[in-house]
């Protein structure tokens, strides 16, 4: 949690304003829950992103996402912006684990209203297809800060 806090603090300090979700953008995280590791996120145009992640749990896994966002399905805050995304991609275990499966997310966001900051939590289903059929739901709370 300090490591999170120190994050926040270190990269708000110097954030200007950003409208991060335009096509081109990159940010890049933290994320805890399951697994916890580091995301990275690419603005393909203001509704959908592809978003890679390493998790760094015992095993390590790679995941690939493309989420559709919407910015219509919560009513928007007076500052800073609400939406909500769902996703598909897919996730691979570490060659100790040699896991694979489907992922589907559904996650809501909170774009911070001065700063270049992304606030997140998502529900991550993962269908395993290695090792006999079996599913996960994973929950992930992250941040991630967007470079110009």
């Amino acid at each position: 949690m300090r490591l999170l806090l120190a994050f926040v603090f270190v990269f708000a300090a110097g954030a200007g304003r950003l409208k991060a979700q335009q096509a081109g953008n990159f940010g890049a995280g933290l994320v805890l829950g399951s697994p916890t590791g580091i995301t990275g996120k690419l603005w393909l145009d203001d509704g959908h992103a592809l978003v890679g992640g390493v998790g760094l749990d015992s095993d390590i896994s790679l995941s690939g996402d493309f989420l559709w966002n919407s910015w219509t399905i919560f009513p928007q805050p007076s500052k800073g912006r609400l939406p909500a995304y769902l996703g598909l991609g897919v996730q691979v275990g570490s060659a100790h684990n040699n896991d694979s499966g489907l992922r589907g997310i559904a996650g809501l966001a909170y774009w911070l209203p001065h700063d270049p900051l992304e606030i997140f939590f998502e529900l991550v289903p993962v269908f395993h297809s290695t090792h006999g059929i079996h599913s996960d739901l994973n929950a992930n709370l992250g941040l991630r800060y967007y470079f110009k």
